[in-house]
C-alpha cells in the first residue's frame, strides 16, 4: 500500500500513503498531505479535540481516503475521493454543488440551525443519501469527496482560475461558486462540522467534544487620519450635520497639537465600542499618496499617540498595506517595516487595502512575518467567502504545507451594507442579525469592519451604535490563541 509518512502539520498520525496525488492544475496537487489537513480543518468544527484527532491512523489509496479509530474496539471512517473525471471537470473550471441530508433516520438531529449541506467542487448526481451514514456499527462512511470540497473552498482555490475581475483587480461575488450556488450566506465547512459532530456521536459515543462558542472581531481600517492636511477634506465635513466642528478641528490641527477630526474618530470609535465590552483593532497605513491611499505617515507623533492610547485601553494594532501592495510582495515588505516602527515588534495583523487579495497573498504576508491576515472577504457582499467564520491555517498549494498564519474571515463591513448592497438602516440591522445567527450556529467568529472616517457620517455611525446594541456581551476573539504553534 505504500510507505508511511508523516504529514508535517504537528500531528502524531500514522499515515499510510498509496499513489494518491492528483494532479488539478500546473499549481494545484490534491496530495495526501492536503486531504490529511482538510480532515483535522472538519474534524476542529466538529469539536474532536486535537490529542484525540492525533491517536487516528489515517491511510490514503487512490481512490478513498480512510480514518482508523483504534481504542478499544476499531471504528472506521472512509471518503471517497473524485472520479478522474470530476477533476478534469474541476481543471476546465466546470463544476457543480449538491445539497445533502446530514444523517440517516437513524439519528435525531438537534441542531435545528443546520438540516442539510450544500457541497461544492463534487459530482452533480453523487448522492441521493446522507451526507453520512453508518454502513455498519463500526463503520462511518460520507457519500462525497468532502475533503476535496473543503480544501478548495478555504484555500479560495477558484480564485486561481482564470475568471473576470472588478476594476480593482478583485475576484468578484457574482462569479463565486458560493453566490451562484446560493448558498454565500452559509458557512457550509463550519456546518459539515456539525454534521460530522452528530455521525461521530453514532459511531463512537464515548468521545468528549469540545465547546462550540460564538465570539466576535471588531475592526476599524484607518484609510484616512486627516495627514497631511487637505482643504477638501475639511470642506467636506462642513457640509455634514457634525462636521462644521470637525472642519474647524482639522484646520486648527494644522497649527497646534489638537488632532484631525478623523484621527480623534479613531479614538472615539474605540471609546464608544469599549463601552459596549468590545476590543477595538485599528489597522494603519504606510503607503505612499496615490489616488487610492491617503498617503499619512504613521511615525507621525500624532498617529503615534493614539497607538500608544490604544495599547493603554486594550485595543489592538495592526497593519492596512496600502493598495500597490497587492501581488507586490517588496511593496508590502516595505510599508510592513515602517508600521512595525510605530508599533514594535509584538505579534501583528491586518487587512489589505480595498480587500485586494488573493491565495498568494498568504505567502507574501507569511514571509513578511505577519501573525493574521482578515482580507478574505467580500467588498459587493456580505457573508461566508472562505465557507467559515472559524479562523483557520490556509492550506498553501505552491509549497504543499499550512500556512503560518491565521485567517480570520471578514463577514461584514460598512460600505458594503449601506454602499454596495444600498441596504436600509434596518436591512443592515437584518442582514447583521442573519449572520450573526449563523456563526452562532456553528461557534465562529463573528468579524465586522467599520472605517474610522465613516463613524463621522451621520448615517453610518447611527448604524454603527445600532450594531454595538445587537452584539454587546459577545465575547471578544482572542486570535493569539489560534496562532500557529509549529514552526516550519
Amino acid at each position: 500500500m505504500g510507505s508511511s509518512v508523516q504529514p508535517k502539520m504537528g500531528t502524531h498520525n500514522a499515515v499510510r500513503v498509496a499513489d494518491a496525488s492528483l494532479q488539478l492544475s500546473a499549481s494545484v496537487r490534491i496530495t495526501p498531505q492536503s486531504r490529511y489537513y482538510a480532515l483535522n480543518e472538519l474534524s476542529r468544527r466538529a469539536g474532536i479535540p486535537e490529542d484525540f484527532f492525533r491517536s487516528w491512523k489515517v491511510s490514503v489509496y487512490r481512490e478513498r481516503t480512510v480514518f482508523e479509530i483504534s481504542n478499544g474496539v476499531t471504528k472506521f471512517i472512509s471518503f471517497p475521493h473524485a472520479s478522474p473525471q470530476q477533476m478534469e471537470n474541476l481543471a476546465a473550471g466546470r463544476f457543480s454543488w449538491v445539497t445533502i441530508p446530514l444523517l440517516t433516520s437513524q439519528a435525531v438531529t438537534r441542531n435545528a440551525g443546520v438540516s442539510d449541506c450544500v457541497v461544492p467542487f463534487v459530482e452533480g448526481n453523487a448522492t441521493k443519501g446522507p451526507l453520512f451514514s453508518l454502513t455498519d456499527p463500526n463503520h462511518l462512511e460520507c457519500s462525497v469527496d468532502l475533503p476535496l470540497a473543503i480544501l478548495l473552498t478555504l484555500s479560495r482555490w477558484e480564485e486561481q482560475l482564470e475568471t473576470p475581475r472588478d476594476s480593482h483587480g478583485r475576484f468578484r461575488a457574482i462569479d463565486s461558486v458560493a453566490f451562484k450556488g446560493n448558498f454565500l450566506h452559509r458557512p457550509i465547512v463550519d456546518e459539515y462540522g456539525v454534521a460530522f459532530e452528530q455521525a461521530m456521536e453514532l459511531l463512537y459515543p464515548p468521545w468528549q467534544k469540545s465547546e462550540r462558542k460564538l465570539r466576535i472581531k471588531i475592526s476599524h481600517d484607518a484609510d484616512h487620519v486627516g495627514m497631511p492636511f487637505r482643504w477638501r477634506t475639511a470642506a467636506r465635513h462642513s457640509l455634514r450635520s457634525l462636521a462644521p466642528l470637525n472642519s474647524i478641528r482639522d484646520v486648527s490641527s494644522r497649527f497646534s497639537r489638537v488632532e484631525p477630526s478623523e484621527l480623534k474618530s479613531v479614538r472615539d470609535i474605540a471609546i464608544i465600542s469599549k463601552h459596549h465590552g468590545l476590543n477595538s483593532t485599528v489597522y494603519w497605513k504606510a503607503g505612499p499618496p496615490t489616488s487610492n491611499d491617503s498617503g499619512y505617515d504613521p511615525r507621525h507623533k500624532k498617529v503615534r499617540a493614539v497607538v500608544q492610547w490604544l495599547d493603554q485601553i486594550g485595543a489592538e494594532s495592526g497593519v492596512h498595506p496600502g493598495y500597490n501592495t497587492y501581488r507586490s510582495p517588496e511593496r508590502l515588505r516595505r510599508e510592513v517595516s515602517v508600521l512595525r516602527d510605530v508599533l514594535g515588534d509584538r505579534p501583528i495583523g491586518g487587512r489589505q487595502h480595498y480587500l485586494r487579495w488573493c491565495p498568494d497573498t498568504w505567502i507574501d504576508w507569511e514571509n513578511c512575518g505577519l501573525a493574521y491576515d482578515s482580507s478574505v472577504g467580500y467588498a459587493e457582499q456580505t457573508g461566508f467567502k472562505a465557507g467559515t467564520c472559524i479562523p483557520y491555517r490556509p492550506w498553501l498549494f505552491p509549497l504543499n504545507r499550512q500556512a503560518d498564519l491565521l485567517e480570520i474571515p471578514m463577514l461584514i463591513m460598512d460600505r458594503t451594507l449601506l454602499g454596495y448592497m444600498r441596504l436600509s438602516k434596518a436591512q443592515s440591522v437584518q442582514e447583521v442579525t442573519r449572520v450573526l445567527n449563523q456563526c452562532s450556529v456553528v461557534g465562529g467568529v463573528l468579524t465586522i469592519l467599520w472605517h474610522n472616517d465613516t463613524f463621522l457620517e451621520p448615517g453610518y455611525r447611527d448604524l454603527y451604535l445600532s450594531l454595538l446594541q445587537l452584539v454587546a456581551g459577545i465575547e471578544n476573539y482572542n486570535w493569539q490563541s489560534d496562532r500557529p504553534s509549529v514552526s516550519r
